[in-house]
């Protein structure tokens, strides 16, 4: 399979953004909240932070214990909403705590206009009149790889594995308004992907889908992310794959990056809105 670089598509879309940015004159601010200081979460508001210098553009980072209160936190997103300087607003998930409880109330606090994540209750319910603020940045980079990639969608045959908000719920609904016959499976099985055009895996076992379970000249999107052997991986058998025709984005170094620059692609938005 052809392995497909997300680093590098990641780059040129910041770059993109950077350019249009500097034309245009704005430099967008996003807010990141952080409750507590859970390691991983550090890494990847890092990485979102990383991104927003690379475009141009500057972030506000609010660190909040992890003890909050509901109403606290709250009061902080309200804050956020109030401030004209601040373009998007993103929320680090998962909340610690008995406050995951609340997850769904907390995105629903984020103004649709500023929720670059695309994660408001609000704007997933709008994305079925194909109508929402913004989409999940998440499904925003699978389809980018679809556009690259497939030549006609009408008629593909769609095989998404999981069942998450930000990935396989928003892209089902925006592949079948795409006339793709799209099946969507809770866990990984060969039977479900053999006859896919296009297979998206987010959940399943590390390196659980082999080469032999795709068609020729499938393009297989590995949505998963594991710490196996002492190395990241995804759900998908990137050594068993490799000699298969089609094309492959793997991981690491594929939906990881190109999602946080949709995500850039959404600030920038919200910012040329306001």
């Amino acid at each position: 399979m052809k392995i497909i670089n997300g680093t590098e598509i990641a780059a040129a879309i910041k770059n993109k953004l950077k350019a249009q940015n500097l034309e245009a004159g704005i430099s967008p601010c996003l807010a990141i909240v952080l409750v507590g200081d859970d390691k991983e979460s550090m890494l990847y508001v890092g990485l979102k932070q990383k991104a927003v210098t690379a475009i141009g553009g500057k972030s506000e980072f609010v660190n909040l214990p992890g003890n909050i209160t509901r109403d606290e936190l709250l009061a902080k997103v309200s804050a956020l909403n109030s401030e004209p300087g601040v373009d998007g607003i993103l929320v680090q998930l998962p909340l610690p705590g008995s406050l995951n409880e609340y997850q769904d109330e907390v995105l629903h606090a984020i103004k649709p206009g500023k929720d670059v994540d695309g994660f408001n209750p609000r704007n997933r319910g709008l994305l079925m009149g194909g109508k929402p603020d913004f989409i999940s940045c998440a499904a925003l980079a699978c389809m980018d790889i679809i556009s690259r990639t497939v030549d006609k969608l009408e008629g593909c045959k769609v095989t998404l594995i999981g069942n998450s908000f930000d990935v396989i719920q928003p892209l089902s609904i925006i592949l079948n308004t795409k006339s793709c016959v799209v099946t969507v499976a809770p866990d990984y099985a060969r039977e479900y992907v053999q006859d896919s055009d296009i297979v998206v895996v987010e959940k399943g076992n590390p390196l659980v889908a082999k080469g032999e379970d795709f068609k020729d000249g499938a393009l297989v999107i590995d949505a998963g992310f594991h710490w196996h052997n002492n190395h990241t991986c995804g759900n998908v058998d990137r050594d068993s794959v490799e000699q298969v025709n089609g094309s492959l984005l793997p991981v690491p170094g594929g939906m990881g990056p190109i999602l946080i620059a949709k995500l850039m692609e959404n600030l920038c938005l919200a910012a040329h809105r306001s």
